[in-house]
């Protein structure tokens, strides 16, 4: 088999392309704020059973989280994964069975309306403060909310998996589009 000039032109900007393409895709990934609750050291994948990378966090450093399994989430500027029970996604940071302290809305008479469209457009459900659907998929509304409106006094608690696992947010303002970790991507709430 014959190799020519052009066959080695195009080899070389694919392999290029393809080492260029990881950069270009980091460099747009969203993040989410949080706060490191421990200082421990990275993991190389999601679990303990993962070796150490050499990146740590610190208790109280605030850091982007980049994307959550069920349990550990990536750390933004990093390769390495940290337990989603050393993270608090408060407003500040706090301990991990205390939950992050916030000063907002709950058990008002106001209602929260979730809309299926950004700027409260489209589809929508209004509910008051004590609402609670561990599954959205049984309302049909799995990973359909893209603005929320907030009333007098209350806050809804959105996240991305079922029984209010992985990211979670507390909304206590209105919001004419969701950030990007959670638009079209919560399947469960807790309206307090």
């Amino acid at each position: 088999m014959q190799i020519t000039a052009q066959r080695i032109l195009i080899i070389f900007f694919s392999l290029l392309a393809m080492l260029a393409l990881p950069t270009a895709v980091q460099a747009h990934a969203a993040s989410n704020p949080a706060w490191a609750l421990a200082s421990v050291s990275l993991q190389s994948g999601p679990g303990t059973r993962y070796n150490p990378t050499q990146s740590s966090v610190f208790e109280g450093q605030k850091i982007a989280i980049t994307r959550c399994t069920n349990r550990w989430c990536t750390i933004e500027g990093s390769e390495g994964w940290l337990s989603i029970d050393n993270i608090s996604f408060g407003q500040t940071a706090s301990s991990a069975f205390s939950g992050p302290k916030f000063n907002t809305g709950r058990g008002g008479d106001g209602e929260i309306c979730l809309f299926d469209g950004e700027n409260y457009s489209g589809s929508s459900v209004c509910l008051s403060s004590g609402n609670v659907a561990r599954d959205l998929a049984l309302l049909g509304w799995d990973n359909k909310i893209s603005s929320v409106s907030v009333g007098s006094g209350v806050s809804v608690n959105l996240c991305r998996d079922r029984d209010f696992s992985s990211l979670c947010v507390l909304i206590d303002q209105s919001t004419p589009k969701m950030q990007r970790l959670l638009s079209n991507s919560a399947s469960s709430w807790r309206v307090y």
